[in-house]
């Protein structure tokens, strides 16, 4: 229970860090989907290191843009600006093998910062251990 509570701390200390610097990774076995929010509440929790559970309606890995990533999309599909996306950078991809397969139409979480990107929150995802099926 203490680690938990170390890691939570140290979370929450990043949460005000700067945008670029990723949060650390939680053992899988420690990430879990209680205390999740919908993906549908993320805006209202801008800045906040949450918890976010939702299906992932559509994926796409972007690999000829600028950073290669892949974006998961939770509740609903592109372009619409309601979603809320999972974005694994192309320099972490290989943690994750093929994430847009991996968690396509399942049902997840994921911890983090939430982020505002074009109106749209979003989540950035540097590990596995960050998303939970479930």
């Amino acid at each position: 229970m203490k680690t938990v509570l170390a890691v939570a701390a140290v979370v929450c200390a990043l949460a005000g860090a700067q945008a670029s610097r990723p949060v650390p990774a939680v053992a899988a076995s420690q990430l879990s989907c209680a205390g999740a929010i919908s993906w549908s509440q993320a805006k209202g929790h801008i800045g906040r290191v949450m918890t976010v559970r939702g299906r992932v309606a559509g994926t796409y890995y972007a690999s000829s843009s600028n950073g290669s990533p892949t974006f998961l999309n939770l509740g609903v599909d592109y372009p619409s600006s309601s979603r809320f996306t999972v974005v694994v950078w192309g320099r972490d991809r290989h943690r994750f093998g093929t994430p847009e397969r991996r968690y396509a139409g399942r049902t997840i979480c994921v911890r983090g910062v939430i982020r505002p990107y074009d109106g749209v929150a979003e989540i950035f995802a540097s590990s596995p251990s960050q998303i939970a099926v479930g």
